[in-house]
């Protein structure tokens, strides 16, 4: 079944290199910007929160012979339709994707490297391209080439009922091992130790990971035999076998993890800073509840990674004005307009907004996590990801429901799976 998977893959890249209308420019310098020649750009957007709330005014009334088409485009699927409209000479110039599904857009010679147009980025505003953390570049770069910016990205977070913990007579996690005592004296009839979501989701699970100390073969291959996959694996276990997550947990998603704890069902939660904004308005941060970066393994202290997710903008295949499109680019890296969608939906990789006084008074918990989010590491991409997903999904699953399986069994067999797409 996977070899016939890593078939379609291939025959789809091939299919998109021979039909796609492929068209590389070299871009143009600061001059050509103010031509009255009319460009016209299409920018494909993964949610309406990633529109700043300019909508592009400043940048329509800076660059008047610019036209700027914007859409929306969920994440999810993102991939599928911009290499079905870009392989038909009809997609975005502009397109913004998951971090981890790029190399299928590069395969595919759906994306452009804008070396050239950052080079003159850097030489003719160089504060604003200074602004951008390395995990701005960093999402967007794919093989040492660059394909745009990633101007949000975002981890996901240990949130926990600070009143809750104080009253017991308790402190704050630190590692792994103490979130389950925590989990296990706050558990109740009416609270959950811990509040989770079943297996059908591998970013929540690969955050976990990577703190654990989990790591990556040279190929982006997650390692589930490792001790930090068995770990890994065997802490999910554990919560389901002891009780301290919903006895629904199998079917339960996003929503439901991030509304228990947002309505006081749950004293623990790995929720990402784009929520933070909404438990807020139910309860207040410093008295309520706290928020930290994922905690530690005991024993794998030095192999802590803080993961992180990237919803870059890339420059497609279809672009045939390529300074235009970095224009753009450098439009979303605006200060102000970084700092819009910062306020109201995801972190931002504009330094400058992480110290805003205005940022700070509305995200109180922005001062504990100017620092950590300096140190984010890239959840690795991959040309088989949706394999991988699945596979990874598959494992967790199977010791999620069955408590007599062995974790390190089940890593050893879903490895060799894993290791087989490559």
């Amino acid at each position: 079944m996977l070899n016939m998977r890593k078939i379609l893959i291939w025959s789809l890249i091939a299919s998109f290199a021979m039909t796609g209308s492929v068209v590389f420019a070299t871009g143009g310098s600061e001059a050509e910007a103010g031509e009255d020649e009319p460009v016209e750009l299409t920018v494909w957007f993964g949610r309406e929160n990633f529109i700043p709330d300019d909508n592009f005014a400043s940048f329509r009334a800076k660059y008047d012979n610019i036209i700027v088409n914007v859409d929306v485009i969920p994440l999810e699927q993102a991939l599928t339709e911009a290499s079905t409209a870009l392989s038909a000479g009809k997609g975005p110039d502009i397109l913004q994707t998951d971090s981890r599904r790029i190399p299928p857009l590069v395969q595919a010679n759906l994306l452009q490297e804008i070396e050239a147009q950052l080079a003159l980025w850097q030489k003719e505003d160089p504060a604003s391209y200074n602004n951008i953390s390395s995990s701005g570049w960093d999402h967007a770069t794919h093989d040492g080439k660059r394909y745009g910016v990633a101007f949000s990205a975002g981890p996901f977070n240990h949130v926990y009922r600070l009143d809750w913990l104080e009253a017991a007579g308790l402190d704050a996690p630190t590692t792994w091992e103490e979130l389950l005592d925590v989990a296990r004296a706050l558990n109740t009839d009416d609270h959950i130790g811990y509040s989770i979501r079943g297996a059908n989701s591998t970013v929540w699970f690969s955050s976990h990971y990577m703190a654990m100390g989990g790591k990556y073969d040279e190929n982006d291959v997650i390692q589930l035999d490792s001790e930090a996959g068995i770990y890994a694996l065997g802490f999910y276990q554990t919560l389901v076998r002891e009780g301290l997550v919903s006895p629904d947990v199998l079917a339960w998603g996003s929503g439901d993890m991030r509304a228990a704890f947002i309505t006081g069902r749950a004293a623990q939660a790995p929720i990402g800073t784009n929520i933070f904004p909404s438990i807020q308005e139910e309860l207040e941060y410093g008295v309520q509840w706290a928020a930290v970066p994922p905690l530690k393994r005991e024993g794998a202290e030095d192999e802590y990674r803080y993961a992180s997710l990237g919803w870059p903008h890339v420059v497609t295949s279809a672009s045939e004005d390529l300074y235009e499109a970095s224009l753009v680019l450098r439009y979303l890296a605006e200060h102000d307009n970084a700092m819009s969608i910062a306020l109201r939906y995801q972190p931002t990789t504009i330094m400058s907004v992480w110290d805003d006084p205005a940022y700070i008074d509305v995200q109180p918990w922005a001062r504990d996590f100017a620092e950590p989010l300096r140190n984010m590491t890239r959840t690795p991409p991959n040309l088989y990801i949706t394999d991988m997903d699945e596979i990874i999904l598959d494992a967790l699953g199977e010791v999620m429901s069955d408590m007599n399986a062995d974790p390190a069994e089940v890593a050893a067999r879903y490895q060799l799976v894993l290791n087989d797409l490559f």
